[in-house]
Order: structure tokens, then C-alpha cells, then sequence
């Protein structure tokens, strides 16, 4: 009878989803971002609205822009954690000029999507050191699928379409250096 085998799976695409007010602010987290992170692959167009849900209210404001940051390096799935804390730093830094600022990293892989939340809700799984993971999308016969506990913000048309153009540019390039 064959063994089971434990394999780490290949690096995920990482991306951060920028809520803002003040337009300076989008290049300021680009500058700092390319820095710890690695060279900006894409950017959304402005997308809808960023709405804080439930958990998110007592730390977040809405700003009017929203935006998404995908980089160039692949990043470990066990690495959303200290990507969290990373974005938590920058975005207490950025606060300081903009209160609306909020940073959501998270992951794109051949199954699904997900992004890093600090707060604990029905359909999230604790990571470690105070992240959880929630999965926003899954691919499901080529479909990308809306999980049915995401927020409205990822059923949005625009969204949906970066996050799926998003993931055929991973598969296209998945085995790639």
C-alpha cells in the first residue's frame, strides 16, 4: 500500500487590498511595499468601495478608493501571517495620514483565494499569532466561485474579474522561477 506523502505546495500569488481616502497614500504604500515585499506586478483599476464588515468597524473607516497590489514574488501559504503583521505595521504608519487606511493581504492559488483577517467570525480558520484565514473565492470547474460567507465587495463585478484574471496569470506562470 503506497505511503502518504506530505509535499509543500508551490508558492501562492500575494496581494494586498488598499482602502483609502487621500490619493497620496496609494503611492506611498507602493514605495514602501516594493521595498519589504518585492517589485509590483499588478494593479487593479480603482475597484468598488472598500466596506468595512462587522469586525472590522471598530478599527476602519471606509475610504472612497480601493485598489489591488499584486507582486512579483511567491510567497509560502504559511507566510500570510507575518504578511498581516507586515501590513498592520504599514498601515498604522499610513494611518497617521489617512485614518481610512486599511490593508488586506492575502493569497491566490490554483484552488482558491484567501485573505488574512485579525479577528475571529464563523467562517474563518485561526492561522497562528492572531491571524485567520478566510477563503473569498474557490475555482470550481474553471468558475471562479464566490464563498457564500465573503462580503458583497467580492461579488462585485470588477472585483471578481481582477481576482480571476488575477489567477489564470498565476496558473499561466506557476511553474515559473
Amino acid at each position: 500500500m503506497p505511503q502518504e506523502i506530505l509535499e509543500r505546495p508551490p508558492g501562492a500569488s500575494f496581494f494586498v487590498i488598499l482602502s483609502y481616502q487621500e490619493e497620496g497614500i496609494l503611492f506611498e504604500l507602493k514605495a514602501l511595499a516594493e521595498k519589504r515585499f518585492s517589485k509590483i506586478l499588478y494593479e487593479s483599476v480603482s475597484l468598488p468601495k472598500w466596506t468595512p464588515d462587522e469586525t472590522e468597524r471598530e478599527f476602519a473607516y471606509s475610504g472612497r478608493f480601493t485598489k489591488v497590489l499584486s507582486f512579483k514574488q511567491r510567497i509560502h501559504r504559511e507566510e500570510l501571517v507575518e504578511k498581516k503583521k507586515e501590513c498592520l505595521e504599514f498601515q498604522s504608519l499610513l494611518q497617521k495620514k489617512d485614518q481610512s487606511v486599511l490593508l488586506i493581504p492575502g493569497y491566490v492559488t490554483s484552488h482558491n483565494i484567501v485573505i488574512a483577517k485579525s479577528k475571529d467570525d464563523f467562517h474563518r480558520t485561526y492561522l497562528f499569532q492572531g491571524v485567520y484565514g478566510e477563503t473569498v473565492y474557490h475555482f470550481s470547474r474553471s468558475q471562479l466561485v464566490v464563498a457564500e460567507s465573503a462580503q458583497n465587495y467580492f461579488r462585485e463585478r470588477d472585483v471578481s474579474y481582477f481576482f480571476n484574471t488575477l489567477r489564470e496569470s498565476y496558473e499561466f506562470n506557476k511553474f515559473k522561477s
